[in-house]
Formats: C-alpha cells, structure tokens, sequence
C-alpha cells in the first residue's frame, strides 16, 4: 500500500511539472538578447497568446513562458536604450505549429546604430 500511495504522489509531482514520459508537456519559449544592449519591456506574441518577459539584459535569456500555440517567429516588442522596436510578422499562414518543447527565440540587433537597427530573430531548439 505503501508503494502505491508513494508512485501516486510521484505522478502528482512530474505531472504538475508539464513533464510526461521525459518530454515535456506544452510549448515553453524564453528570450535570448542577442545584442551588446540592454532590452527593456519585452514582449512576445506567437500564435493567440501574448507573454512579457521583462528587462533582458544584454547577451542573457529570460526564463521560459508556456504558450498554448505558438510558431517558429513572433511579434515582438522592446525597448533598447529608450528606442522602441518591434518586429511583427503579417500572418502565420502556411506555417506549422510548434510541437511541445523547450524553444529559444534569440532576439538581436541589425546594427549597433539604433536609430537605423531592426530587430533579428531566430528560432532555437532546446533540449
């Protein structure tokens, strides 16, 4: 009796950690800065849900947010030394969802100068 009320508390346990069976149980994404600048108020939108990541210092990564849908590019909107940018995809037609899993999207700098930077991004995977 007692092996069982302990294997149903480890169930309890790895389920509520969006873990199954080794593999993970949603759609997690944190931002990398892939910049020399710090990046203020970020924010991601992929697929119906929005998520804030906050400040992001300058070649750091936020902690993951779970999505219900997301894609392999988002919208995303920052601050970069009181610059606003944001790079926002027109549709997702065509593209594919994100199976469950751990996921990057790296967020740089097309040029040091802010004034004429656009935001890049990458997409990825991790495991």
């Amino acid at each position: 009796m007692k092996v069982a009320g302990i294997l149903t508390l480890l169930f309890l346990f790895f389920s509520s950690c969006g873990i199954e069976d080794g593999r993970p149980n949603g759609i997690f994404i944190r931002v990398h800065n892939n910049s020399d600048v710090n990046f203020e108020n970020v924010s991601v939108r992929s697929g119906n849900a929005e998520q804030a990541f906050g400040d992001i210092l300058s070649r750091t990564e936020s902690d993951y947010r779970e999505f219900d849908h997301a894609f392999r590019y988002g919208a995303v909107w920052l601050n970069a030394e009181g610059v606003a940018l944001s790079l926002v995809p027109i549709d997702y037609v065509g593209e594919t969802p994100l199976r469950d899993g751990y996921y990057t999207y790296r967020i740089g700098l097309s040029s040091a100068n802010l004034e004429d930077a656009a935001l890049t991004f990458e997409l990825e995977e991790d495991e």
